[in-house]
C-alpha cells in the first residue's frame, strides 16, 4: 500500500467534559494517508499513531461510510460523541456536534452512517478536523479522543474521487442471495424480473470470482404433487435460459428445481404463498482466485501519489 504523507500539526480538541483525555492523532512528522482500491471498493484512510486508522471505505453499489479501526479500543463499549473540531489555528470557531455513535466489540469499533460520513468529508473539505470522542472502558472519568486532520484534505481527496468513479455499480452482498417470485401458475420470467437478473449477470461478468449460480425452483403446495415439481422445475428454466441467452457460460449454471418441499412460509395463507412461489439465486465465489491486476485501482501517473496496492473485496 502506497504511502501518501505530509505534514500536519497536531490538535487536540476535547470536549469540555473530557479536559484530561489521551489524545490520539498524528504528529507534524508521522501523518500518512493511504489510498487503495479495485473496482469493488475503495480504502481512503488516515493513519492515527498508537491507536488505529481512520477509514473512509466506500464498496460498489454503496455510499462511502467512515469507520474506525483501533490497534486495541480503549473506549467504552457505549455511545461516544461525534463531531466536528476547529483547526488549531482557528480556536475561536466552536466546534460542532454530531450526535453519538456506539462503540462495538470487534473491528471496527466505530462506523458511521451515510449522513454523517459525508458531513466528516464535507468538514474536512472545509479545513475542519472531526474527532470521536468516549470515557473509557476502565474508568468512566477518564477520556479518550481520536481525530482525523483536514490538512491538504482537498488534494487527495481528488485521488479518492478517481477511485470512486471506477467502481463497479452492484457488490457481490447485494446480489448473493436474490429472490424472484411468480403468480399463481406462472412458469415465465417477465419483464418485473429482467432488471435484478441484469443486474446480477452484470456482477457474474464484472467478478472473475464468481465460480458458480445455483438456481432454485419452488412452488407453493396447491395442487398436484407432481405438478407442482414440473411448475418449480418450468420457473428454474426460464432464469437458466435467460442467463445463458445473456452469455453466462453453461458450465456455470446449476439449475435444480423442488415443488413445494421448501416452503419458506406458510402454505394455509394467500401471502404465504405468494413467497413460496419463488425462485432462488445463489451466487458461489471463490477465495482462491486472486483479483486481476486489471481491476486495481492505479493512480494516473500526474496525481498526487503513486499507484496504491489492492485489498481484497
Amino acid at each position: 500500500m502506497q504511502y501518501l504523507l505530509f505534514h500536519v500539526i497536531a490538535l487536540a480538541v476535547v470536549p469540555s467534559h473530557a479536559s484530561s483525555a489521551l489524545k490520539y492523532g498524528a504528529s507534524i512528522d508521522d501523518t500518512q494517508w493511504l489510498l487503495s482500491g479495485n473496482v469493488f471498493a475503495c480504502r481512503f484512510e488516515q493513519v492515527i499513531p498508537d491507536y488505529g486508522r481512520a477509514v473512509f471505505i466506500h464498496r460498489a453499489g454503496e455510499d462511502v461510510a467512515f469507520q474506525l479501526e483501533s490497534h486495541r479500543n480503549l473506549m467504552a463499549y457505549s455511545h461516544a460523541d461525534v463531531r466536528i473540531s476547529p483547526p488549531p489555528w482557528r480556536p475561536e470557531i466552536p466546534s460542532r456536534p454530531l450526535g453519538k455513535v456506539v462503540i462495538k466489540p470487534g473491528e471496527p469499533s466505530l462506523v458511521l452512517d451515510s449522513k454523517r460520513t459525508n458531513q466528516f468529508f464535507h468538514a474536512l473539505l472545509e479545513g475542519q478536523w472531526p474527532a470521536i470522542s468516549h470515557h473509557t472502558q476502565y474508568d468512566q472519568q477518564r477520556y479518550v479522543q481520536a481525530h482525523v486532520s483536514g490538512v491538504r484534505f482537498k488534494e487527495f481527496y481528488a485521488d479518492y474521487n478517481l477511485c470512486a468513479e471506477q467502481l463497479l455499480t452492484t457488490n457481490f452482498s447485494q446480489v448473493a442471495r436474490s429472490k424472484i417470485l411468480f403468480g399463481g401458475g406462472e412458469r415465465s420470467i417477465d419483464k418485473r424480473d429482467i432488471k435484478l437478473l441484469d443486474k446480477i449477470i452484470y456482477y457474474v461478468q464484472n467478478d472473475p470470482r464468481i465460480t458458480f449460480i445455483y438456481i432454485d425452483g419452488h412452488a407453493d403446495s396447491l395442487g398436484r404433487r407432481y405438478d407442482n415439481r414440473q411448475i418449480s422445475k418450468a420457473r428454474a428454466q426460464s432464469v437458466e435460459r435467460y442467463f445463458l441467452k445473456r452469455g453466462i457460460p453453461p458450465e456455470m449454471v446449476t439449475a435444480r428445481f423442488h415443488g413445494s418441499r421448501y416452503p419458506i412460509a406458510s402454505n394455509a395463507t394467500y401471502a404465504g404463498r405468494a413467497a413460496n412461489r419463488r425462485v432462488t439465486i445463489r451466487l458461489e465465489m471463490s477465495d482462491d482466485i486472486p483479483i486481476p491486476e486489471d481491476l486495481i485501482f492505479r493512480l494516473p501517473s500526474d496525481a498526487s501519489s503513486q499507484a496504491p496496492a489492492s485489498f481484497r473485496y
